[in-house]
């Protein structure tokens, strides 16, 4: 690009770029994040570039668990979700399934997939009014989605990624647009390209011409690990961990920190908002950045003296955790990872994108390695990872090197999850810009 063209692509930025800028408020925050495209599929998810962090426990393990030992590990790029997945967004996935199945006599597929709303049910306190309204209400639409088991959210998963292939697939005449495409929504795998559509006037000879795009998921372990620990956390304005770190701008420096808390502290200090902040920090002064439970029977505060303000989960877009914008990574709800749970997982496991599927025993020996339900122990090839705190959890369970598990059919009330994609080719493999704003001018305007 020459000189005068690169004058011309600055000029249009100035003046288009308010155009394509939105704006996104809530409660407690405003940010402002570029519009993305008409049918994006990744709209509502942030990109975290891949590296090498300290994968792990980094703090005493009070129960004596000793089930992640700290350890040095890579990820790939991927995408995740900027918000855990609130009830009116699980909703709008039931309510497809019902108007889908039950004029086919399959109400029982819509069934399966909604959430157990009696998580919230106790004999000893009145949840009653949460039991009956918490999932249907539209006062909780942006609120998570709790009551939903493992296998439920990978279900949720396999639908999303049909949502957003559905288009592409209809503008290439691959599928009847008057029929819905079930793609891997179906449990027959077999037949999951649905009701295909013969036409003479587009012939696909590879498989590339498919338009489509990697997997919705479930994060694995490393990932979301990796995604709550970034150096780039940061507790103030002046804070300049934010700067540097895998995913800063300036790429060419080395962080070592890796935040175990959302106020990228080692410990308790700094757990609230001091007022000295700009924008979202400004007028919560004394609020907690995150939402946990402070001690027995304190979920959120004295009246006018509130910790975090919510003495049940918070909505979905309540605490802004990271400079990526990705909200309530920490404290919440727990959330739930695509692994399979084993305390030795930190010994067995490659140091390369990391992650147990089902297949592997815990240990050298396959025979004695073995995990059976009411036999030898609770852990068994249903128990799955999840983490992050919740409402209900104490500070300890938000540092993410923590982790606890829970069987694939099970649900309760303080676990939700969000949805992560593979972004190929998106590691970082581009040139460290390790100068400021004069630097990054002169790099787009020198002459090629």
């Amino acid at each position: 690009m020459n000189f005068i063209n690169s004058i011309l692509l600055f000029f249009a930025f100035l003046l288009l770029g308010p155009a394509i800028v939105s704006m996104e408020s809530s409660t407690k925050s405003s940010i402002v994040r570029f519009a993305p495209p008409a049918n994006d599929p990744y709209e509502g998810t942030v990109l975290v570039r891949g590296g090498t962090f300290s994968m792990g426990l980094d703090e005493e393990s009070i129960l004596g668990d000793w089930n992640n030992s700290i350890r040095r590990v890579t990820v790939s790029a991927f995408r995740i979700d900027q918000y855990e997945v609130s009830n009116k967004k699980y909703r709008d996935y039931t309510n497809w399934l019902r108007e889908v199945y039950k004029p086919l006599g399959k109400d029982s597929i819509y069934k399966a997939a909604l959430p157990d709303t009696l998580v919230w049910k106790s004999d000893l306190a009145y949840n009653e009014p949460m039991v009956e309204g918490y999932f249907r209400f539209t006062a909780f639409n942006d609120y998570p989605v709790v009551g939903v088991t493992w296998e439920q959210a990978n279900a949720y998963c396999r639908w999303r990624t049909d949502r957003v292939n559905e288009a592409a697939l209809k503008a290439n005449g691959l599928i009847d647009s008057k029929n819905p495409y079930l793609g891997k929504s179906q449990i027959d795998y077999d037949k999951a390209d649905s009701a295909r559509k013969n036409t003479k006037s587009k012939k696909l000879t590879k498989i590339g011409d498919y338009v489509l795009i990697p997997d919705f998921r479930l994060p694995t372990e490393a990932e979301w690990e990796y995604a709550a620990k970034l150096s780039l956390q940061k507790s103030s304005s002046t804070d300049k961990a934010a700067r540097t770190g895998p995913n800063a701008s300036n790429r060419g420096i080395v962080d070592p920190l890796n935040a175990p808390y959302p106020w990228a502290s080692s410990g308790n200090e700094n757990i609230r908002f001091t007022g000295n902040g700009k924008g979202k920090d400004k007028g919560v002064v004394g609020m907690y950045k995150a939402n946990f439970k402070n001690g027995t029977g304190d979920y959120m505060g004295m009246s006018g003296r509130v910790n975090d303000g919510a003495a049940l989960p918070s909505k979905v877009n309540s605490y802004n955790q990271s400079p990526l914008n990705i909200y309530n990574i920490r404290g919440n709800v727990n959330e739930w990872v695509l692994d399979l749970y084993r305390p030795m997982s930190n010994i067995d496991m490659d140091d390369f994108n990391p992650y147990r599927a089902n297949a592997v025993a815990d240990g050298d020996d396959s025979t004695t390695a073995i995990y059976q339900t009411g036999v030898n122990t609770l852990i068994s090839n249903k128990s799955r990872v999840y983490k992050g705190g919740s409402w209900k959890d104490g500070l300890y369970w938000l540092n993410p090197g923590t982790r606890r598990f829970l069987d694939q059919d099970k649900s309760n009330n303080t676990i939700g999850f969000r949805c992560a994609i593979s972004a190929f080719g998106m590691d970082n493999n581009a040139k460290p810009e390790t100068g400021g704003a004069l630097d990054w001018l002169k790099e787009k305007f020198k002459r090629n």
